[in-house]
């Protein structure tokens, strides 16, 4: 009898190892190893695996995005773009200085041929047989007048649009010439008159004025 009780006994623990050891095997097949959850033992949840279907479709999503953004970087590195100016050649007329198109001024521009200066010391009157002034579409400009002495001054411009309908043409100070001499500052207001333009000169220190044709530089 007591011989049969532990064989008994036996047989039930090994029965609870083999249970043990099968619930063991089962538990470790349902072990699920996510990217953004941490590994948990047990078959995973129907939102578990919706969560990972949906990361598969992003990653996928995110493979055609990169696809699609190399083909578009590959088809704008073909074309070439170019910029379209203003004409050099068109006139300035009373639309555009109404409208104030500062884009008209675009190219060179000729301020005539018969500006003369005198000189404060020796009297000498300087002719200036070339003033030319160009500018970009925002107005910036340079100007430089060459004299029949030989002699070229040159510096900066800037033009802008005042009402009604008058180009305002501004120097920073005096205008630096070669020979070491300086031309006065000048106020600039030009305007169309006729078929042309025509600007008039003043400078405020001497009070000189003059008239002078304002056209494409030929």
């Amino acid at each position: 009898m007591r011989v049969l009780k532990i064989l008994m006994v036996i047989a039930a623990a090994g029965l609870v190892v083999a249970s043990g050891a099968a619930a063991f095997a089962a538990l470790q097949s349902c072990a699920l190893n996510l990217a953004i959850l941490s590994e948990v033992d047990g078959c995973p949840t129907d939102e578990e695996l919706a969560i990972e279907a949906e990361l598969v479709a992003l990653e996928a999503q995110r493979g055609q995005l990169r696809s699609e953004i190399a083909r578009n970087e590959r088809v704008l590195a073909a074309r070439q773009c170019e910029a379209v100016y203003p004409s050099k050649t068109a006139p300035l007329t009373r639309a555009e200085l109404e409208t104030g198109d500062l884009e008209a001024l675009y190219g060179c521009w000729s301020l005539g041929s018969s500006y003369q200066t005198r000189d404060v010391d020796t009297e000498q009157v300087i002719s200036y047989p070339v003033w030319r002034m160009c500018f970009d579409t925002q107005g910036r400009g340079k100007q430089v007048m060459q004299g029949d002495d030989g002699s070229t001054c040159e510096g900066p411009v800037t033009a802008r649009i005042a009402s009604p309908s008058q180009l305002i043409l501004g120097e920073d100070g005096n205008l630096a010439c070669s020979d070491g001499g300086y031309i006065h500052r000048r106020d600039i207001a030009c305007g169309v008159a006729g078929a042309g333009v025509t600007c008039q000169t003043l400078q405020p220190e001497t009070e000189g004025q003059a008239d002078v044709p304002f056209s494409r530089w030929q």
